[in-house]
């Protein structure tokens, strides 16, 4: 992994919940290294739950699978209180219910540009969801068809 130093995530606070113990150390080393904050890591369902109950954060991170346990019920909470999460997982979203098969996932293995990449957009999507703007006027309408929210890390050639 790419450990290099950016300030992208300066004022932003993380929910990481991560059952392996090596990756949550390295994902909180990026995050921070980013200028962000981690809360947790928590290491099961339960921590996870714990800590949406008393900390405050700007988004949460999830791996998909802890210790045989589907992260989804954590997700559907963590959406009430709006809180954007994103999946970290080398699984697919397939196995998500079908109103968390959109949302954004991060494969495992992946780059540290991805994951802070992908923070910065879902807490910036809150923000403008919070802090909606008045249309520009940018001309002629355009539209992307069939963009998809899954971060790859760039392939080697």
């Amino acid at each position: 992994m790419d450990f290099s130093y950016t300030d992208d995530l300066e004022g932003i606070s993380v929910l990481l919940v991560e059952d392996e113990a090596i990756l949550a150390i390295d994902v909180t080393a990026i995050i921070e290294m980013a200028g962000g904050r981690v809360i947790g890591p928590a290491y099961s369902l339960g921590q996870g739950f714990s800590w949406i109950d008393r900390g405050k954060f700007d988004c949460a991170v999830l791996d998909i699978n802890l210790h045989d346990e589907l992260v989804f019920k954590l997700a559907d909470a963590l959406i009430e209180r709006r809180i954007p999460i994103l999946f970290l997982s080398a699984h697919s979203l397939t196995v998500a219910p079908p109103h968390l098969q959109q949302r954004r996932l991060i494969h495992k293995p992946f780059s540290t540009r991805s994951l802070i990449k992908a923070i910065r957009a879902e807490v910036a999507g809150r923000q403008a969801a919070e802090n909606p703007q008045p249309a520009a006027d940018l001309g002629p309408l355009s539209a992307t068809v069939g963009s998809t929210r899954t971060e790859h890390p760039p392939s080697k050639q």
